[in-house]
């Protein structure tokens, strides 16, 4: 199934499709075990934390490196959007998200993404990608562990294939994510930012909370580890220059020495 995985090229507004009917198939051939046995004890609480100093680092940043006419964030979104996402999703969004939203309402090119070639998503298309999350879930009939997962570090992350309280942040254009986890296990933290998605078997854990993953990215950058690709046929124009790896995700992994997404 691995193999199948990574040669099944979808991308755009097929993504969402494509992978509800690959998971679909994925699940005929996946015999469920159930919701296994949760472990004992109780996550860290989620961080309530203050991101502008961040933010006005991020901006700094994109201002001096990034084509203007090619990186284009959405304006921000509105009390009223965000009170109605957090309908929708059914979890209290933290300062941080809130504050986030309320720079900018993400941004829509898959290939100019601010967080190294990924988009930040506009609350709309959270809310589609994890609309669309759910009815694959309801094809699951409900099963989340429909096909066997893992968590690093362990015991961090639901061993689920589906979980409706995680939150999409970003989208790779293949059904995989960076997201926020409002469903931890009990060596995790709520808000804490994760990897999961169509490819990603073992969620790992990317930082403790939106402002710490934030600030992850802010240092990267600022330490000069980014490529800027010049060639226009390359999907991710811009990536980390150590590792150098094909896209984030990967190297996300490689540089937190977190196992590769398959199990």
């Amino acid at each position: 199934m691995d193999k199948v995985r990574r040669n099944l090229l979808i991308g755009g507004g097929a993504a969402l499709i494509a992978a509800a009917l690959f998971s679909a198939r994925c699940a005929t051939s996946n015999k469920s075990t159930g919701d296994p046995k949760r472990p004992r004890g109780k996550p860290a609480p989620m961080v309530e934390e203050d991101i502008s100093p961040t933010l006005a680092r991020l901006d700094a940043w994109y201002a001096a490196h990034l084509p203007a006419d090619r990186y284009v964030f959405n304006p921000p979104a509105t009390d009223e959007q965000l009170d109605s996402f957090e309908q929708l999703v059914g979890v209290r969004l933290p300062r941080a998200y809130r504050e986030l939203y309320r720079w900018h309402d993400g941004e829509e090119d898959d290939r100019w993404g601010h967080i190294y070639g990924l988009p930040l998503l506009s609350l709309k298309e959270a809310a589609d990608q994890w609309k669309a999350w759910n009815r694959v879930l309801a094809d699951f009939g409900g099963d989340r562990y429909k096909i066997k997962g893992a968590s690093w570090p362990e015991g961090a992350v639901d061993s689920a294939y589906i979980n409706s309280r995680w939150i999409p942040l970003t989208h790779d254009g293949s059904g995989n994510h960076i997201g926020v986890d409002f469903d931890p296990r009990p060596a995790g933290r709520v808000g804490q930012v994760i990897l999961y998605g169509r490819d990603e078997d073992v969620k790992a854990v990317l930082a403790p909370s939106l402002g710490a993953f934030l600030d992850w990215i802010a240092d990267l950058l600022e330490n000069g580890n980014f490529r800027l690709h010049t060639d226009k046929r390359v999907l991710r124009q811009f990536g980390l220059r150590t590792p150098p790896a094909d896209s984030f995700h990967e190297g996300a992994r490689e540089l937190l020495g977190a196992p590769g997404p398959f199990l």
